[in-house]
């Protein structure tokens, strides 16, 4: 079984490639993730939030992980974005894992789009 940091370098390895399917294989169909008060629960709430959110932030665009601290079962990250439509001047995101899985993800940012 995968520790939470492999899964969370897993995680960071697919985001930074935007592999959408990649990303879904780290969580699984009991997962829930929260952002701006909405709730994505399972694969089918993972999928569509992750996809929206890589067409704004494309492959090429600049990503910086600022912060990480990995505890137990537990990570959190800071990082920001940009690319030639919008700013993400600041993200974080929390990860909860249980069994190789990412079971809770919060995630808040300011965003910003481009004139």
């Amino acid at each position: 079984m995968a520790s939470t940091q492999e899964v969370f370098d897993h995680h960071v390895q697919c985001f930074v490639a935007r592999e959408v399917s990649m990303i879904v294989e780290d969580f699984d169909d009991s997962s829930i993730l929260i952002s701006h008060g909405k709730t994505y629960s399972g694969l089918d709430g993972v999928r569509p939030f992750s996809t929206e959110l890589f067409i704004e932030q494309p492959k090429d665009c600049a990503f910086e992980l600022t912060e990480c601290i990995v505890l137990a079962k537990n990570v959190y990250i800071v990082w920001n974005a940009e690319s030639e439509t919008v700013v993400y001047g600041y993200v974080t995101d929390t990860f909860g894992m249980e069994d190789g899985k990412i079971t809770l993800q919060t995630v808040g940012f300011v965003k910003h789009e481009k004139a």
